[in-house]
């Protein structure tokens, strides 16, 4: 298993472990796969090459034998100490349970770090779904806020927004 950076060229790849999360876990994430299935492979690569940069975002990909099996990505947002928001985290059903989740997370966090981020930020969809992830952010020292956002293409799901410092706990 290999967690590697999108780059270049990688707009397929991330297109299909994309729409894969989507179809697998629509409750989880702002976007839907009605709205997503039709962007056209420049869509995909433009995302990669913003990703590519390196400065105001990332895409990692969890990769076992050349399939994309997982998937995270951090975006900087506002000025002054910075805060990224970790967005897409998605595992396959096959690889969960085995430290990919974490790996990915920190994948994002480690990248956050070198900008000189200070916390990460993500948003959790209430509901029996999601509690697997939300216990998952919990170990890796997200906490609660308090502030609640609608899902964008879903409004009647809320989600919950989780914070932690870029470093880990010990």
């Amino acid at each position: 298993m290999e967690i590697r950076r999108l780059g270049r060229g990688d707009g397929a790849r991330l297109r299909d472990v994309r729409l894969r999360a989507l179809a697998d876990a629509p409750y989880a994430f702002s976007s839907s796969w009605g709205r997503e299935v039709g962007f056209g492979l420049e869509i995909w690569e433009e995302r990669v090459a913003e990703s590519e940069l390196g400065e105001r975002g990332v895409v990692f990909v969890a990769i076992d034998d050349d399939r994309g099996v997982g998937m995270a990505g951090g975006f900087v947002v506002g000025e002054g100490p910075r805060v990224v928001i970790l967005w897409g985290m998605w595992v396959d059903p096959v690889a969960r349970q085995g430290g990919l989740g974490r790996a990915l997370v920190e994948a994002v966090a480690g990248w956050a770090g070198n900008l000189g981020a200070v916390h990460v930020r993500l948003a959790v969809t209430d509901g029996d779904e999601c509690r697997p992830a939300a216990a998952l952010y919990r170990r890796l020292g997200f906490v609660d806020t308090g502030e609640r956002e609608p899902l964008e293409w879903n409004p009647s799901r809320v989600t919950r927004v989780l914070s932690r410092s870029v470093r880990a706990p010990a």
